[in-house]
């Protein structure tokens, strides 16, 4: 079972394959529900909450998944945000990672 720090923790790595140094400091994540609140760190990973990546002004959402753990975590991420930065204002083009 995992909880929201776990899942903060395990996208530094995928973050870090994917974007540059510069871009990193520009980023911030968070973990909220369906509704947009809100959750502390200690709260039990379940499929209603959304961790919400910020690369300068731009957004990706990411839906949690339960029963996956921290490497499969990583790994869905890391595809995900290849997509977001090929697409985004930043990395328009880029196929990266």
């Amino acid at each position: 079972m995992m909880i929201v720090e776990d899942i903060l923790l395990a996208a530094r790595p995928a973050l870090e394959a994917i974007l540059t140094p510069k871009e990193l400091e520009h980023t911030s994540m968070d973990v909220v529900t369906t509704k947009g609140e809100p959750v502390t760190p200690s709260t039990i990973i379940s499929e209603d909450l959304l961790l919400r990546v910020f690369v300068y002004d731009e957004q990706i959402g990411f839906w949690l998944y339960p029963p996956e753990d921290a490497n499969g975590f990583t790994a869905r991420l890391r595809s995900e945000l290849q997509d977001f930065v090929a697409e985004s204002g930043f990395g328009w083009g880029e196929l990266r990672g």
